[in-house]
Parts: C-alpha cells; structure tokens; sequence
C-alpha cells in the first residue's frame, strides 16, 4: 500500500452542536469532557481527494477532441493573416518601388537612387532601372550623349559593378534571391536587360536628337587614330560612308590603368576571338593608349564592311548587349565563364573544358592580329632566318627562356615575395638538352649527337638587364633573343651620356647650376613607376605613391611617348623570338609567359602534349587565361 507524503486535507468535519458552546460558567473538567477529541486520534487519515466523474455545477463535460480543432483553427487562421500581411507589405513596396518611371544608379549603395521622368538622360553613364509597358521592372545603361568616347576604365568597371547590383535587386523582387545573380551564370542572360536601342523604340529611354543622328550617320568623329584612319580609308574603297550601323560589334578600348603591355595583349586577343565566336564586327580603340598608336606596332585588323554604333550603344555590360566595349577593367565581367582559380579544383573536367575555351579565343585573335609591322617585322624576318641556318638546319634544338621579375611576383607560396631562382630555369634548360641528345646519360656522346648539341641555342629575355650576366647562364653559353631594342641598366645609360666638357674657370658672380633627373635603369625589372615616369619624372613619383590620375589631363610629351614605345616594341620582340623556339620555360604568373603558352599551341600546353612550353612556378598546374580576383 503506498502512502502519500503529503497532508491531505481531511474530508471529515466536525459537527458543532448547542451543547458543545463553552459557557463561562462550566468548570475546567466539565470543559475537557465535553471536547473530548480522542475520537479523532484514532480515526484513520483521510484519502486524498480524486476528480469526481460526475460534472459540478450542472455543467457537461466538454469534449477534448472538439477543443483541440477550435485551437488548430485558430491557429490556421493566425497563420494565413500574416501570410496576407506580408504579401500585401511585398505587392505595396514593389509598386512604390517600381513605378512608371525610371530610376537611376548612382552609386554602389542600393539606397541611392534617383526618381527621373522617362524622358530623361542620365548626367552619367550608368545603369538606369525602368518599367515596361506591363509595369514590370527592366533596366539598361544610359551614356550620356555629350560624354566622349571612350569612358576611364573605372567608370567601365563601376558600370559593370552597378549593373550586377541592379540584377540582384530584381532577383530579390521576384522571391529568387538564392539564385546566382552576377554575369558569370550565363553569358546569355541578364534579368530585366532590355538594350539601349530596343529601349529608344520602347519610349522607355528618351529619343535621340538631331545630335544623336549626326553620330548615327559619322559626320561626327568618335573614334581613336587608328580606327578613324581604318575608317577613312574603307570609305574610300567601298563606299561605307553609305553602309548601315553594324547590327552587332564588339569595340576594344586598349586604355588601361597597367602599366604592362601582356594583359592588354591577351585580352585583345581573346576578345577577338569572342566577336567572331558571337558573329560581331571587331573594332579597336587607341585614342587614350599609353603606348601610343595601334599601328606603329601591328599590322591594322580587317576593316569591317559596316559603321561602329555612336558612343551611347556601346555598352561594358552585360555581355550579351548588341554593341559591346571591352577594357581591362571589365575582364571579369566579360570573361566571367573563363576565369581561373588559384586554388584547387576539384572538378578538373570543367576546368580543362573552360582552359581550352579561353586558349582558343586567344589563340583565334593571335593568328588574326600578331603581326608586327616596319622596321621590327623586317629584323624578326632576319632575325628568325639566322636561327634556322646556325641551329635548326644542322639539328639543333632552340629552347627559349622568358624571365620576369620587377613587379611580377610567382604565385608559387615559397617565392610570392621574391622571385623564381635562376638556377630553376638554367635547371630545366639543361634537362631539355639532356633528353633531346643524351637520353641514356651517357659520359661520352656520339659525333652526331655532339654536333646537334653544339648547334642548340638558349635565347634569354628578361625585363631586367641584370639577368643576362648572370652566372648560372654562362655555362649555358645563353645569347639574347634579341639584340634590336634592349632595355639598359643604368651604368649603360650613364655611359651613353656625353662626357662634360673642361670646367670653366670660377668667376664671383654666382652660378646657377641646372637640375637634371639623374638616370634610371632598368635594374630589377619592370616597374610600373619606372614606365610611367619615362620622359615625365613627376608622373613617376606620382605612380610610385599611388597619386597618378588615371587619365591625365595633359597627353603624353613627345619624349614620353618615343620611350614608351621603344618599351612596347622590345617587348614584343622578345615574344615573338623566344615565341618561335622549339621549347619555351617561363613563370606562367607572368602574362608574356601565357601569351608565349598561347603561341605554342594547345599540344604545347595541355596536360599530355608535347610539352613545348614548360610552367616553372608552381603555384598553377599549367596554361591559364585570367585569375578570378584579377592578377
């Protein structure tokens, strides 16, 4: 039997009769014998009280299943009031938001937005949010007409930038905000993008004016040197002053805030074999190059057989526009499917099947457009001869060596902050020797043997001068690959200097001594101070803090731009020598050394080929384009 630990509260009760009322009167013993409470003492404890089964008050007992549906229905409809709440709070801020007019970008914060009337123009260039007919949410990018061609590099990329923000807005208006919403999800698609002409048709942009028809017809010139002259001289053939607006193009700004020449290169290239890929007509922009003129340095590409869009069609973003502009600011958007990643990639079929896209589009733009021009074409036509006679005929093997240092640092993690040792490419040379004639490590060669290894040559080209005193490549007894434009040292500036003549007899009257910039050479390597302060000392010193605008309101002096193009031009020619061998070794962090990738081919670079150009930094597995992030 269990007993409970708790006091029960008794259900008995004592009864009070009249005889039990005390009386002042009765005695103390007559007291205790009337409340005797010794029957109490012997009772048993009470039971604890339990529910009674029969209902209290009248009442009926109340079904539990019935109030269990009551609380659900309650809840339900709990439920569906917010739900309407929230959707009638969704439909009321599109409608604010999205209204019949357009809304302007004006900077990165997704707060700042403009309200402007339809037939209003950005004071800008920027993307511009509007509404359709059916009131629903499109946008497009409006340049303002009186805003010259080209745009600053910067003002591509925050374009680009912008845009990207806008698409992720209108995914989130439409409940798909998970979904990927920058360009690299499909070069096809970008959410809302309705194109500036398709725009003026509409009436959702304003018409353009008698100016805008004047660029629409080329009575106004839009266009670099070296587009207008191509121009110039296609009307004179064939009458294109006449022809039609191209119905889709593709315009390569070659302005760039790098100071190098490789980035611009590739780029050009790949960008070439985009407009054929995509079937637009290709055009090149000069005007605001630091290097100067396309054409002091290549053969000018195929002149189109239609007109170039006026300023405000041309477009940096999205990708799929009718008339797009490409600078090295927007590589990231552009090439967006094609970038590569430094780190590891676990899915290595998409790799290789994205690593030979972007080879083929940069190849397609090298056989169209790497044609050196002058007096460089007609020495690297003499130069290339001489090597077949002195080496290949006789059986030599011609291995090139591509040596970047300066600014550029490996990717490889033990030398990011130094550069790859020379002994790793003099290491690799030699290995190539070794397999090509003594295979079998022999002590003694054969006569034949010998005479093709006495034949082989290791051409050198480096940005910094030093590279060729080296020691490790004396025993390779290395020559250059060029000798037609060398970057000098600054011991081989000083030496060119004329010698002073004898010193003029001291007089009272003070002399005024004339301040010269001492030299600067070329030690180290290729710096991008050092580029920008070639004939202008304080764009330099501008460049070294980090001060240098980025497009200068004053153009380039004329020294400026004869040294500049004395640096393009070795540049070039370096490529195109060691380019030629039979075996190239280079740092593929390097953007000479994918470019060299790019003119070996795809059996020269791909995992398994023939190993005709060889990657010594270890940071990448091979042959890359561009690095997502950018490099």
């Amino acid at each position: 039997m269990i007993h409970s630990s708790r006091q029960a509260r008794p259900t008995s009760t004592l009864r009070r009769t009249a005889s039990a009322t005390p009386s002042f009167n009765t005695s103390a013993a007559d007291f205790s014998k009337q409340f005797n409470f010794q029957h109490l003492l012997n009772s048993p404890l009470p039971s604890p009280a339990l529910p009674s089964i029969i209902p209290r008050h009248g009442k009926k007992p109340t079904s539990r299943p019935i109030r269990n549906a009551v609380r659900i229905f309650a809840r339900v409809g709990v439920y569906f009031c917010a739900i309407a709440i929230v959707y009638w709070s969704i439909a009321l801020a599109r409608h604010l938001l999205f209204s019949p007019k357009s809304v302007t970008y004006v900077s990165l914060n997704v707060d700042d937005y403009n309200l402007a009337p339809q037939d209003h123009t950005a004071l800008e260039a920027a993307p511009v949010v509007i509404a359709d007919v059916h009131r629903k949410p499109k946008w497009t990018v409006s340049i303002p007409r009186d805003v010259d061609f080209p745009l600053k590099p910067s003002q591509y990329a925050q374009i680009c930038a912008q845009s990207e923000d806008i698409i992720q807005q209108l995914h989130s208006s439409t409940g798909h905000s998970h979904l990927h919403t920058g360009f690299s999800e499909s070069r096809r698609t970008a959410t809302g993008f309705v194109d500036v002409q398709e725009a003026h048709d509409q009436g959702l942009l304003s018409s353009p004016t008698a100016n805008q028809d004047q660029l629409d017809a080329g009575s106004i010139d839009i266009e670099g040197p070296m587009e207008a002259q191509r121009n110039a001289k296609a009307q004179a053939h064939d009458g294109r002053k006449d022809s039609g607006i191209c119905r889709k193009s593709l315009t390569f700004v070659m302005e760039s805030s790098d100071a190098g020449l490789g980035k611009t290169l590739l780029g050009l290239w790949m960008a070439f074999g985009l407009a054929q890929e995509e079937g637009r007509t290709f055009f090149i922009d000069d005007s605001n190059w630091a290097y100067g003129e396309y054409t002091t340095f290549f053969k000018p590409p195929p002149t189109p057989s239609c007109r170039p869009p006026p300023p405000t069609q041309r477009l940096p973003c999205p990708p799929q526009t009718r008339h797009l502009v490409v600078s090295t600011a927007t590589y990231r958007w552009v090439f967006a499917d094609l970038m590569e990643s430094l780190s590891h990639d676990h899915h290595s079929h998409h790799k290789a099947a994205r690593q030979q896209r972007a080879f083929s589009l940069a190849r397609a733009g090298h056989d169209a457009l790497f044609h050196l021009t002058g007096a460089d074409a007609a020495y690297l036509s003499t130069r290339l001869a001489d090597l077949d006679s002195t080496s290949r005929s006789r059986g030599g093997l011609i291995i090139g060596l591509h040596i970047r240092r300066g600014d550029r640092h490996p990717w490889e993690r033990q030398y990011s902050d130094s550069y790859i040792p020379y002994s790793t490419y003099s290491s690799s040379a030699q290995s190539l020797l070794t397999a090509a004639f003594n295979p079998s490590n022999v002590t003694t060669l054969s006569p034949e043997a010998q005479t093709r290894l006495s034949a082989s040559k290791i051409l050198l080209a480096s940005d910094d001068p030093e590279t060729y005193s080296a020691p490790e490549f004396s025993s390779l007894s290395t020559e250059l690959s060029q000798s037609q434009i060398l970057l000098a040292n600054k011991a081989a500036l000083d030496a060119a200097l004329p010698k002073p003549g004898p010193a003029k007899p001291p007089t009272e009257e003070p002399a005024f001594i004339k301040f010269v910039e001492p030299n600067v050479g070329w030690e180290g390597g290729f710096f991008a101070s050092i580029f920008w302060g070639l004939g202008n000392a304080a764009e330099g010193r501008a460049a070294a803090r980090g001060t240098r605008e980025e497009r200068p309101s004053q153009k380039p002096n004329e020294e400026s731009k004869r040294l500049r193009e004395y640096v393009g031009r070795a540049y070039l020619l370096d490529l195109k020598v060691v380019g030629s061998a039979d075996q190239v070794v280079c740092g593929v962090s390097a953007f000479g050394c994918r470019i060299l990738g790019v003119m070996k081919g795809w059996e020269g670079v791909r995992e398994g080929g023939d190993g005709g150009w060889r990657n010594m930094d270890g940071g990448v597995g091979g042959w890359v384009g561009f690095i997502e992030g950018g490099d």
